[in-house]
């Protein structure tokens, strides 16, 4: 079992966007990511962590120590060691929006939202596949025919798969939430965990039903909402024209005179998906693209230390 996820302020201030941006890859850039958060843990969930006691075998050299049974051992005068059953029949998805607004990046962004999506998808597909767990993915935009879609594996390549069709996604196209809802609903046959990660710049009344469906389905999903700084805040100081990444829409607009308004209708929309994730007992997630990501990774290992 594991400790509560709990970060230091020492791991806190270890994330440094400059250190992120200049490694060469998303495999690095994940590993990054995941062992800066691991090391804020009182305990790593590498320990005892989805396992659970299957048999023992006869103790060979060179074996961990820690899992000798020594009760065993004063009654048999034998040495032998407890051997575990990881928890295989759990299947989870990488689910990830690629619409043209995932591609918005503010000043104090330290990433575009689809790469801020991409980077924390790709560490926990290093976290699952290093804990034996089978990881696939499920991404659609508007410029596309077909999904992005990789079939669960645990198999030592399974990483390299995941992290290329991460690499290649591109921000394009119009709305298609409830599009890619309906596609993983057709894709995901088995109960699975799914790991959804949008801006969800869409009406929640447009997704419900997408979600509605997963959920009657069985499958468990956690969102990470990706927003930029500007999104939520809106702190533009001059007049400027303002164009709508999906429609192509362009506005003049007079922050100090819009901002009052904006947020305003803002909070209300984010009140509704908040309300639609509560109602279907789906955790979710903020993830802003100024600050580090540790709390969507604490969201996700709390909501596995929960498991059964």
């Amino acid at each position: 079992m594991i400790a509560s996820p709990h970060l230091t302020s020492s791991v806190l201030e270890r994330f440094d966007p400059r250190v992120l941006a200049a490694l060469e890859g998303l495999e690095l850039k994940a590993r990054y990511v995941m062992e800066g958060f691991l090391a804020g843990l009182h305990a790593s969930p590498f320990h005892g962590f989805s396992v659970e006691f299957s048999d023992y075998r006869d103790y060979q050299p060179g074996d961990d120590l820690r899992h000798l049974d020594w009760r065993l051992f004063a009654r048999t005068d034998r040495l032998h060691v407890k051997r575990y059953l990881q928890e295989t029949n759990v299947r989870f998805y990488l689910v990830c929006d690629t619409s043209a607004s995932m591609a918005y990046r503010g000043t104090r962004a330290w990433g575009t939202k689809l790469e801020v999506a991409r980077i924390l998808a790709a560490a926990l597909a290093w976290f699952l596949l290093r804990q034996h767990d089978a990881a696939g993915l499920v991404a659609w935009s508007g410029s596309r025919a077909a999904p992005h879609y990789v079939r669960p594996s645990q198999q030592p390549a399974q990483l390299g798969l995941v992290l290329g069709q991460l690499e290649a996604l591109r921000p394009a196209g119009g709305p298609c939430l409830a599009r890619l809802l309906d596609q993983t609903a057709r894709l995901v046959h088995r109960r699975s965990v799914i790991l959804f990660f949008s801006d969800l710049l869409e009406p929640a009344e447009d997704v419900a039903l997408g979600f509605k469906q997963l959920r009657f389905y069985g499958h468990e999903c956690l969102i990470f909402q990706v927003l930029d700084r500007d999104e939520l805040e809106f702190p533009f100081g001059e007049a400027q024209v303002f164009e709508d990444l999906e429609s192509g829409l362009r506005r003049a607009v007079t922050p100090a005179v819009a901002r009052e308004g904006y947020l305003a209708r803002f909070g209300q929309f984010m009140a509704h998906h908040q309300e639609l994730f509560r109602s279907l007992e789906m955790p979710a997630s903020v993830v802003r693209t100024d600050e580090n990501p540790w709390e969507a990774l604490a969201m996700f290992l709390a909501q596995r230390k929960r498991r059964p």
